[in-house]
């Protein structure tokens, strides 16, 4: 018997702000950030990043997973101009 080859599932993609759902969970922010889905994880259990828990799940606003990015981004880079 022919093992027939599955295609994967057409991955989301967003072309600007607007398109990014208002609620990220995991898999959106690997694919938004290109972060290992280890590290999301990781991020998703941290006491400083902005999550909304719905049952079992982690959920990220849009808007505050953009704010907090900058965030991290003035602390390590402080010198940095904008």
């Amino acid at each position: 018997m022919k093992s027939e080859k599955r295609e994967k599932p057409e991955e989301k993609r967003y072309c600007c702000y607007e398109d990014v759902p208002l609620l990220l969970d995991a898999n959106d922010i690997v694919m938004l950030t290109g972060l290992a889905r280890t590290n999301v994880y990781y991020m998703l259990r941290a006491n400083d990043f902005p999550v909304i828990v719905i049952g079992k799940r982690r959920m990220v606003k849009k808007e505050k997973l953009f704010a907090w990015l900058d965030e991290h981004e003035k602390k390590i880079c402080p010198g940095r101009s904008e």
